[in-house]
């Protein structure tokens, strides 16, 4: 077999089975990225700022003036500077807000923020207004009549104006439920939010009318200045201008959650209840998923904690995290990330997380633009921020990590007959700083055994000790079929990696 090269471009796969699996497609990994034609350890975090709340939910805000981040737990908000200094914009024990799933969207260039929980009025603060500035307070003339109260399930930007989809109306005591309507604001001036929301007053954009959707509207994204909003079940796609214009797009994808689509380079990337998908609105739809990581994806999450997943978007790495609960957790410990371009999927290990937003990288007490992370949400008072280093969060404090790779049945060479494996050639062109990689290595003739690795199998690959050979590993083990593994509490990267095989007893 030539020597495997292009490990960037493989990445995982889970649902395929791994006998059909080209050699630089791994059929497990774990904290890891497929970049710059190589696989590596995945960067880890640091410790955030403690708040005086448990949040579960996080927006950066890019004031004209500075930048905040804004947490929230059920009534009570809060904002954090770049230096770390926390005021509080919202402190409420009013049951509107108990039990608040928060949303959330920057407006007219940054001057404002609106935050919107599903139960109540949709919260705004402005900056330089004179009250809104320093707190959240409810959207002016959201509800425009006497005896006329509105919620909406998601409140989202489009140009000057705002959208609001999935209404509960209360008239006077009679409540109707339309999870299908959307509501368009008035435009709003530059440095202001919208102030007219009733229909029919003015020529502007303020307009209310019923999709034709079978399920609720559950979020809405813009994209080539299209709103296009998403049901469980389908998309449909709004313009607004001298009029509002509606079109159906999809009635065969649609959306698992708020939160669970974010655009990329003219694409929205979306999670919806049976795939994972890109779109560039013009109709055509790609899984990203199917017969890679979906089967997988489906099978570990908890049904019971969907409201959890959630989508962020990773610029400076070119990926896309789908932040779930695996398995019966409640709360997300698992990402599976897509890097977008590549189109290959790996996994990160979470901890305790309940949100996670991108936000700029902190220096010095000061925000830098130039560099996104991600920001995390637990459920304590502590939150997490991605960076360069090589650690990661248990729960309690920061400690090393174990990442690895692994390649499960692969051709040894000759399918028909046993071969014998002598050497795995593993070129890392970075390793641990006076550390050791294990590498695990197991042959096997029936295809339906399963594999275990143990400490029979492994072989301490040890580059910066003279004494032992920093270039290979001499399993010697026979069989038609190929397994290893490996992996490092410290920082590595392979490029490439080759193997010895000959045939053994043949007639």
């Amino acid at each position: 077999m030539p020597q495997v090269t292009q490990l960037g471009s493989g990445g995982l796969n889970k649902d395929v089975s791994p006998m059909l699996l080209p050699p630089n497609i791994f059929t497990d990994v774990k904290n890891v990225r497929f970049r710059n034609q190589s696989v590596e350890t995945i960067t880890g975090e640091i410790l955030g700022r403690t708040l005086p709340v448990a949040a579960d939910f996080g927006i950066h805000w890019r004031r004209p003036d500075q930048g905040y981040n804004i947490f929230a737990k059920n009534g009570y908000i809060y904002r954090v500077d770049s230096a770390g200094n926390v005021s509080n914009m919202l402190s409420s024990n009013d049951a509107q807000y108990n039990n608040s799933d928060w949303q959330g969207t920057a407006f007219n260039g940054g001057f404002a923020i609106i935050i919107n929980n599903g139960k109540s009025t949709p919260l705004y603060c402005l900056y330089g207004d004179p009250t809104a500035t320093n707190s959240f307070q409810p959207l002016p003339n959201w509800n425009y009549a006497a005896g006329l109260t509105i919620t909406a399930k998601v409140v989202r930007a489009l140009n000057y104006s705002l959208v609001a989809a999935n209404l509960t109306i209360n008239d006077a005591g009679i409540i109707t439920y339309a999870p299908g309507t959307i509501r368009i604001s008035a435009q709003a001036a530059t440095g202001n939010v919208p102030s007219v929301w009733e229909p029919g007053l003015t020529t502007d954009t303020a307009d209310e009318f019923e999709l034709s959707s079978t399920a609720p509207v559950l979020d809405m994204a813009e994209l080539r200045g299209s709103m296009f909003v998403y049901s469980q079940d389908s998309i449909s796609m709004v313009s607004i201008g001298n009029q509002t214009i509606v079109k159906p797009y999809s009635k065969t994808h649609g959306i698992l959650n708020t939160d669970c689509v974010v655009e990329f380079d003219g694409n929205h990337f979306v999670v919806d209840n049976n795939d994972i998908y890109v779109h560039n609105g013009s109709g055509k739809i790609d899984s990203v998923a199917d017969s890679r990581i979906k089967d997988y994806f489906f099978s570990n999450l908890n049904k019971a904690a969907v409201d959890k997943v959630h989508v962020v978007r990773d610029k400076y790495y070119k990926e896309i995290w789908v932040v779930y609960p695996k398995g019966t957790s409640s709360v997300c410990n698992e990402a599976l990330i897509f890097n977008y371009v590549n189109a290959t999927w790996t996994i990160r290990q979470l901890t305790n997380v309940t949100y996670s937003f991108i936000g700029p990288s902190n220096l010095n007490n000061s925000f830098q633009y130039a560099k996104d992370s991600v920001y995390m949400t637990t459920n304590s008072t502590t939150t997490l921020v991605t960076n360069d280093s090589y650690q990661m969060y248990n729960g309690t404090t920061l400690s090393n990590f174990t990442s690895y790779i692994e390649k499960l049945k692969l051709n040894s060479g000759d399918i028909k007959g046993s071969s014998l494996i002598t050497s795995l050639y593993t070129v890392f062109d970075h390793t641990p700083n006076g550390g050791s990689i294990n590498i695990y290595v197991k042959g096997q003739n029936n295809y339906n055994d399963t594999v275990t690795f143990d400490s029979t199998d492994m072989f301490v690959f040890q580059p910066d000790n003279p004494k032992s050979q920093g270039y290979k590993v001499d399993p010697r083990v026979n069989g038609r079929i190929m397994n290893f593994k490996i992996e490092s509490n410290s920082y590595w990267r392979l490029p490439l990696y080759d193997f010895d095989a000959k045939p053994v007893d043949r007639r």
